[in-house]
């Protein structure tokens, strides 16, 4: 699964959104959201898995149900993300999530959906041209090894 690409959405009175048909394709019915920092983050139930195990199977360790910090910091992770269905319009109901932390987002009224390889993630669109247009330069160097 590759998810590209940006698009600009409204979401609709009940705070819905109806995600791309191309990312649509990559769910099986359900997508698991979580708010991170800036903006809301979309995976498929295994992806999100595999993501959540990403952070703790590092330099060839494992996940250690004995050890207290990682099993509260998998908690709290975890605590933070909601399952939502896709329904037969291809709507996502945002709405579940966390109101304070929508707001917090900016994730009111136009949002952009952004594909990024393995999950997509919604941003308020002012604070994406915003945030994206500042990389420019940085992609630059990234590509053709400026400074």
């Amino acid at each position: 699964m590759y998810l590209t690409g940006s698009k600009q959405f409204n979401l609709d009175a009940k705070g819905r959104l109806t995600l791309p048909a191309t990312y649509r394709k990559e769910f099986d019915g359900q997508v698991i959201l979580i708010p991170l920092q800036d903006a809301l983050y979309g995976f498929t139930p295994d992806g999100f898995g595999q993501w959540v195990q990403s952070f703790f199977e590092k330099d060839g360790k494992k996940f250690e149900p004995s050890n207290r910090r990682q099993v509260a910091l998998r908690r709290k992770l975890t605590s933070s993300a909601v399952t939502v269905d896709i329904d037969s319009a291809g709507r996502i109901a945002l709405g579940r999530v966390d109101a304070a932390k929508r707001e917090k987002l900016g994730l009111e009224r136009e949002v952009t959906v952004v594909g990024v390889v393995d999950h997509f993630e919604v941003w308020n669109t002012e604070r994406w041209t915003v945030m994206n247009e500042a990389l420019d330069d940085d992609l630059d160097a990234l590509m053709y090894g400026e400074d």
